[in-house]
């Protein structure tokens, strides 16, 4: 994944050496991206998953090469908000597929300001212009409103319904809104 800018936003690619960073804490993060680095801009489960990340970047290189997806920095304020994680989706020899899953996080200070529809929009517009990648999904909570107006934003089609998520998907013959 290569860094991307947006009208509001940059998104720098969350590559090994930066989750490694990242794992150290905010402050060593802030210094090294040289941003100011929100404390909440990732969520706690995220922040314990770091190391998993890590190890991930580390044994599949062309997850490495596309990142955990992309931190997003908001450029007027020079500071980290949040993150789209993105995950090649392997078949069950561990070969990419040809599609994608991502998610999305910004700190609550940022929210309902469009930071997430505009980083996500980024991030799928540059995935689908891959020429190996086919689609790209996103589950997000039954109960979530504000992701299903997003996802659904996006042009991603509801596709399956389970227990609590449901799965919205985007290929590249759908035209992104």
């Amino acid at each position: 994944m290569k860094k991307l800018i947006t009208q509001r936003l940059y998104l720098i690619p969350f590559q090994r050496e930066i989750v490694e960073i990242a794992i150290l804490g905010n402050t060593e993060l802030g210094a090294f991206l040289n941003v100011d680095v929100l404390p909440d801009w990732h969520d706690l489960e995220f922040l314990r998953s770091l190391p998993f990340i890590a190890d991930i970047l580390r044994n599949y290189p062309l997850q490495n090469e596309w990142g955990w997806g992309s931190l997003i920095i908001q450029q007027a304020e020079k500071a980290l908000i949040g993150h789209v994680m993105v995950k090649i989706i392997p078949d069950s020899t561990g070969s990419p597929t040809g599609s994608l899953e991502i998610g999305y996080y910004i700190a609550p200070s940022h929210r309902q300001q469009g930071y997430a529809f505009e980083a996500t929009k980024a991030v799928v517009d540059w995935a689908l212009s891959q020429p190996n990648v086919h689609s790209v999904t996103a589950g997000c909570d039954r109960t979530n409103l504000a992701s299903q107006r997003l996802l659904a934003k996006l042009g991603m089609e509801l596709v399956e319904s389970r227990k609590k998520i449901l799965i919205w998907q985007l290929g590249k013959t759908a035209t992104v809104k």
